[in-house]
């Protein structure tokens, strides 16, 4: 091209050159849309080569899967309802763009994947975000139309930047609505800009590259002469990619650091608990990696971090807690030194209100409401797990806490019962406590009902429980609390034999990603939440189910459990989350 040419495009080039990534945007989608996940090679592909290592994201997506991917994908798809226009038993790439080429067609355009880009295409997609915006962290700024955009470049990996140039060429030349180009040189490279937006394309050796200014590719084609300070050659981002699996279809980098150190510069260094909150984000894991891989029973997303450090630091621990928990619950979460990143947090927000008068006013207050300081009420907090279920009836929750100072934490709970005791005084509000014995330990029910409460149904709120009920329990070594007036005395009562521990869709689950011994897990029982669902839905409007059981129901029964489970791992911690399907 020259250095001003000028073409034709509807409205602009846009949608002729911009057109192409249109496309792969299509295509990326289509991949989503169809749960098409795929692998990769472990390496950062080359588009990381023209991207800062101080980059705050980086995602790189590979559209064309290997056999074994493919085939393994297929195998997934499987298990879900036939989609139209998809043979399973063929190769799934040439299909996709064979109904991309289709749609492009019906729209009346000239443009085709096959033609215009298949013949240079590498397969893959890497969307940079080079900077994040400043003005965005400048809190003088309360404008949102001030705060402007982030500097972007989207990276596609070509093989033949000849014929790539070659359907520029072409699509410019048979568009219909004039616009004109203008060429500058930068290390090598012609950047082509849009007079009209400011937009701009260049052409590598190996890359296709866009951006919103010719200053992001600019940037880019820097950062890729200067090779030590991109992604793909520094020491600092290989060890998070190395902890990854060695295929994935998706990978993404992400480096908060600059961006969060410079959130306490310039006007933000002034603002109140700045200081504090800064203290705060250190202790925070700000850089991390992950990737999306396949097989035929799942959808894997491994992520690794740096650890967080100070009151949030994680260890390893088998707390045996799902050995507490009823075996039908459908969501079980547990963690440990909670108490720990609790009172840091409370310190930070507490110091942050100090500089704020008002603020620290309205703390004084709640805490001599309280009876104490509110780090006190959650410092003893230790080991937790929270969970929830449905019986059948209504829905329960709640949670087993594992004090680290049992005395603290009866302390604790007696301010709570004299809290309540207190609002008993007027009967206007609604509330009433008891307290009733299970298993030999006190249980405290506290229940508020509205005075001025009906006894139909609201329509408006068909959920709304009749009364609102918040159990507690401490025993020798636990605190128990609930919400609902189900769950503190199953809880109490709970046979290890017949707990969440011993059912296989838990204990295998965690067994396959690294064992109990961990920093934390997630567990979700989708085909139970979904039948639980459909029950008390279907209770209330069984003439509104047809259309779900048709259309909506056929998709949702291949999904099993949701499973993750964090580790520290060294320096690392890695969190394995994976959805399982049957």
């Amino acid at each position: 091209m020259t250095a001003a040419q000028t073409a034709t495009s509807t409205p602009a080039w846009r949608v002729a050159v911009i057109g192409i990534v249109a496309a792969l945007a299509v295509g990326i989608g289509a991949v989503f849309g169809s749960a098409m996940l795929q692998t990769r090679t472990a390496s950062i592909g080359s588009g990381a080569s023209y991207v800062p290592a101080t980059a705050p994201l980086y995602f790189e997506v590979r559209l064309e899967p290997s056999e074994a991917q493919d085939a393994a994908l297929r195998e997934f798809l499987g298990r879900f309802p036939e989609i139209e226009g998809v043979d399973l038993d063929q190769p799934l790439y040439g299909q996709l763009t064979a109904m991309l080429d289709e749609q492009i067609a019906i729209s009346g355009s000239d443009f085709s994947w096959a033609a215009d880009v298949d013949p240079w295409f590498d397969g893959r997609v890497g969307v940079a975000m080079l900077e994040f915006p400043q003005a965005v962290l400048d809190p003088t700024m309360t404008d949102p139309e001030m705060f402007g955009s982030p500097s972007v470049v989207v990276l596609v990996a070509i093989t033949d930047p000849a014929a790539a140039q070659s359907s520029f060429d072409r699509i410019f030349a048979e568009s219909e609505t004039e616009v004109t180009f203008t060429a500058q040189e930068h290390a090598g490279v012609t950047i082509q800009v849009d007079d009209s937006s400011g937009m701009a394309y260049a052409l590598t050796d190996d890359q296709l590259l866009f951006a919103t200014s010719a200053d992001d590719i600019v940037a880019a084609l820097d950062a890729h002469a200067s090779s030590s300070t991109t992604l793909s050659e520094a020491g600092s981002i290989t060890a998070l990619t190395d902890a990854l699996p060695d295929e994935w279809l998706v990978f993404g980098l992400y480096d908060f650091t600059d961006v969060i150190a410079s959130a306490f510069e310039g006007p933000a260094a002034d603002s109140p608990g700045a200081d504090v909150m800064r203290d705060l984000m250190a202790d925070q894991p700000l850089r991390g990696a992950m990737a999306l891989t396949v097989d035929g029973d799942r959808v894997s997303l491994p992520m690794v971090s740096d650890a967080p450090t100070g009151a949030l630091a994680v260890t390893n621990a088998e707390r045996g807690l799902a050995d507490e928990v009823p075996g039908d619950a459908l969501y079980y979460a547990e963690g440990g030194n909670v108490g720990n990143s609790l009172s840091g947090l409370v310190r930070t927000l507490k110091e942050a209100a100090a500089t704020m008068p008002d603020a620290a006013d309205q703390l004084d207050m709640v805490e001599a409401a309280l009876g104490g300081d509110i780090e006190e009420m959650v410092s003893w907090i230790g080991d937790v797990a929270t969970v929830g279920g449905y019986d059948g009836e209504q829905p329960w929750g709640g949670a087993i806490i594992v004090p680290t100072d049992m005395e603290q934490a009866r302390r604790t709970m007696d301010k709570l019962s004299t809290f309540a005791g207190l609002a008993t005084l007027d009967p206007s509000i609604g509330i009433t406590v008891d307290q009733h014995d299970v298993e030999g330990v006190e249980v405290t029910s506290l229940r508020w009902q509205d005075p001025n409460a009906t006894t139909e149904p609201d329509p408006a709120m068909p959920f709304a429980a009749p009364e609102v009920v918040v159990e507690w329990a401490v025993t020798d070594d636990r605190v128990v609390l609930g919400v609902g007036d189900r769950f503190v005395e199953r809880a109490l009562g709970q046979d290890a034999a017949g707990s969440l521990a011993e059912t296989a869709g838990y204990s295998d689950a965690v067994a396959d990603l690294g064992g109990s011994s961990n920093a934390g897990v997630t567990w979700i029982d989708l085909r139970g939440l979904r039948l639980a669902l459909e029950t008390a839905v279907g209770e209330m409007d069984p003439s509104g189910m047809e259309m779900y059981e048709t259309d909506i129901a056929p998709w949702l029964e291949p999904l099993d459990r949701f499973v993750s489970v964090v580790r520290l791992e060294g320096d690392f911690l890695r969190t394995d989350a994976v959805l399982l399907v049957d």
